[in-house]
């Protein structure tokens, strides 16, 4: 049986504690610091002027070759560990340095917008502004 798809939430809501224990997520940040003795890397976003922390889990996706300052998605489980803190156990984790992260911020939210509408009955209204429509061209 396959996983369900990962949600994808910005870095700072996983940190913020947004994201439920166990669920599927996928989430992106730059590697700052990577423990190959216990499998963790910790991946920095920054939000308007606060910078959060991520860690991940490793295990299911060594070996492989950590760039330090570039920027990885990973897709992966958000799991509680005994100290209470948060580690995202990842399943993929892949470099995508070079993307454009505002492009990918406004396709999660487009994405949250268009979910949010296929889910709503029909005849309610909704409170999110509407997004542009794509120009006509004659």
């Amino acid at each position: 049986m396959l996983p369900k798809p990962g949600i994808y939430y910005f870095p700072w809501e996983v940190s913020d504690g947004q994201v439920p224990d166990g669920s599927p997520l996928r989430t992106f940040g730059r590697l700052c610091l990577y423990d190959m003795t216990r499998s963790l890397v910790t991946l920095t976003a920054q939000h308007k002027s606060n910078q959060c922390q991520l860690r991940v889990c490793t295990r299911l996706v060594e070996p492989f070759e950590p760039h330090v300052d570039f920027l990885y998605m990973v897709l992966g489980e958000l799991e509680r560990e005994e100290d209470g803190s948060s580690v995202v156990k990842a399943r993929l984790l892949t470099c995508v340095e070079g993307m454009d992260l505002s492009l990918l911020e406004k396709a999660i939210l487009e994405q949250r917008l268009c979910l949010q509408k296929r889910q709503q009955p029909t005849g309610v209204t909704s409170t999110l502004p509407t997004p542009p429509s794509a120009p006509h061209f004659q």
